[in-house]
């Protein structure tokens, strides 16, 4: 081999070696790219739970409500007790009680508490114990002295009778303070339970336990 091609080969190797460390060394170009990272953090599909043939699934943790709807013959509060998916978050349970007011009773006797065209547009708690329900109003919506304290009663006896460490609700509608829904009940003020306004039936001297104490304040 001559003088020539062995120095070739020398800095042939060496460029190899050169290269090797190069991409070996942190940051270098083998190194996958930063933003796969956070893919790591997708939480992976759920296990499928495949039950026997005939088998019941077993049920989820569930919670016990306590509704309030306006009775057919005296438009008084009536009670009516379900069961829920028990909610995420003290939100969720705000927005759950909604949902399931809106969906209506099912004893025989009891009237829907409020119209479908109301919806519930945020619900949170604050930190000195008021629920607020934030409401998005149609603005073709309008109702009668009774049908407006029966909307309100429902909204505020149901929360507080079934959301822990709550005195009081504060109804929000669209977003803004308002001064009442149509024109009948004051809503400028946080709403304690309106039992003594629309008669519950067996009320109690006190309010009963709540049925689920949620998640700190905060959780919006």
């Amino acid at each position: 081999m001559t003088r020539r091609a062995a120095a070739v080969l020398l800095l042939l190797l060496m460029a190899a070696v050169g290269g090797l460390v190069l991409l070996n060394r942190p940051g270098g170009t083998s190194r996958r790219p930063r933003f796969r990272l956070f893919l790591r953090v997708t939480p992976a599909p759920a296990a499928a739970v495949t039950a026997a043939p005939g088998a019941t699934p077993p049920p989820g943790e569930t919670v016990r409500l306590t509704l309030f709807f306006p009775s057919a013959d005296d438009a008084r509060l009536r009670q009516e007790e379900r069961d829920i998916p028990k909610p995420s978050g003290a939100g969720a349970f705000l927005r759950a009680i909604f949902k399931e007011l809106q969906r209506g009773p099912t004893r025989a006797g009891l009237l829907g508490a409020l119209p479908a065209k109301m919806q519930l547009r945020n619900a949170f708690l604050l930190p000195e114990g008021t629920a607020v329900l934030d409401l998005a109003m149609d603005a073709s919506l309008s109702f009668g002295s009774d049908e407006e304290l029966s909307i309100v009663a429902a909204l505020v006896d149901s929360t507080l009778q079934n959301v822990a460490y709550t005195t009081h609700v504060r109804i929000l509608v669209n977003g803004e303070p308002a001064e009442t829904l149509g024109g009948h009940v004051d809503l400028t003020r946080p709403l304690a339970y309106l039992r003594s306004e629309v008669a519950a039936e067996a009320a109690p001297a006190a309010p009963a336990p709540p049925a689920v104490t949620p998640p700190p304040a905060g959780n919006r």
